[in-house]
């Protein structure tokens, strides 16, 4: 891989800079225990048009939580919704100290499928977000991965072409869809990994 074409580097978010854990926040509220590991839960909420028209801005946040309250069969106020919708995030051990190397080296951007209430959540949580100057969000986009459109957005949204760009994401099927737009890509496996992954391609020292 030719390092000096890598201009930008743009990431995942959910279990990439930041964990995530199913077990918690409504699933825990509600006192269910979902069916499968976090993976598979989350391939789920993928394929789940509620959670694709929350995380593509077409379903608003009061709708959305009006929606899953019927759909759970649970009884909360907004505000109580919002703690407990935002109740599954936590720290990737040592993640912001090798995204914070990266970005003294190159601009970085952020692609992610995410809703409203998660963003409004994560910024101020998460100070070291801040160094993304214009994130990509699905919300505000209307596009999901693996769309090629979204990594179209996403390559210009840190100044550059896509081919000059490394993606950094979980899932496989986005990290290919982003190799289909020109980008480089490594799919994230844990820390210790992309950071060795990082150094082969000449990213870090």
């Amino acid at each position: 891989m030719e390092n000096n074409k890598i201009k930008a580097v743009i990431f995942d978010l959910g279990r990439v800079l930041i964990d995530v854990d199913l077990t918690r926040g409504l699933y825990r509220y509600a006192g269910i225990d979902p069916e499968g590991d976090d993976v598979q839960v989350m391939e789920k909420f993928f394929k789940d048009p509620l959670f694709i028209g929350f995380g593509t801005g077409k379903i608003k946040p009061h709708e959305f939580h009006k929606k899953i309250c019927q759909r759970m069969g649970i009884e909360m106020d907004f505000e109580t919704f919002r703690q407990v919708w935002c109740d599954v995030f936590e720290p990737m051990d040592g993640m912001e100290a090798l995204f914070n190397k990266i970005a003294e080296r190159y601009p970085v951007g952020l692609l992610s499928d995410l809703d409203p209430l998660h963003w409004e959540y994560l910024r101020p949580r998460m100070p070291f977000l801040q160094k993304i100057k214009k994130p990509t969000l699905s919300f505000e986009t209307g596009i999901l991965k693996p769309h090629p459109d979204s990594y179209r957005i996403a390559a210009k949204n840190v100044g550059q072409e896509p081919q000059r760009c490394l993606f950094i994401d979980d899932r496989a099927i986005n990290v290919e869809g982003a190799k289909k737009t020109g980008m480089q890509a490594v799919q994230f496996k844990g820390v210790g990994r992309l950071e060795s992954d990082l150094e082969q391609m000449g990213i870090l020292e």
